[in-house]
């Protein structure tokens, strides 16, 4: 049986992830892998044509966290209040949620959904805390949220 190399353009499961090289015949390259945009043959123009869209796509990833580390020294600097009525024992009704938290982001003008905001458990307490928000896979800017009571 005629077996080839291809260059994996997406996961394969039981086969490989996207870049690897793999071996495999003929017909299954042809008739399957090949025509579904799954992979390409591993021609050494394929090769080099992959190893550049790898070092853009590294650019630009390197670019965006740059710039995302740049939003998360913006972040750290903001502080977010949020004023709550208090009942006899002086506990706080309601909390404040990562939901509450992006809204404010939002209004402040900054691009943050909650499901980006690192909040375990909604703030239920009076004080100051130290919220996460995760803006890309390596950076995580610190959000300063005070809680207080309404006078």
């Amino acid at each position: 049986m005629k077996q080839v190399n291809v260059l994996l353009v997406q996961d394969v499961p039981k086969l490989g992830k996207a870049g690897d090289v793999v071996r495999v015949r003929w017909g299954y390259a042809k008739n399957y892998l090949i025509p579904k945009g799954l992979a390409l043959e591993a021609t050494p123009s394929v090769l080099k044509m992959w190893e550049n869209q790898k070092k853009m796509k590294e650019l630009s990833l390197k670019r965006k966290r740059k710039k995302m580390e740049e939003l998360a020294k913006r972040l750290s600097k903001e502080k977010l209040l949020f004023v709550l009525k208090a009942n006899e024992d002086g506990k706080p009704f309601g909390s404040v949620s990562a939901k509450d938290i992006s809204r404010k982001l939002k209004e402040m003008g900054y691009d943050v959904e909650h499901s980006q905001v690192l909040l375990e458990d909604n703030i239920g307490e009076f004080g100051s805390f130290e919220v996460g928000v995760k803006l890309h896979p390596e950076v995580i800017a610190k959000v300063r949220v005070k809680v207080e009571a309404e006078e």
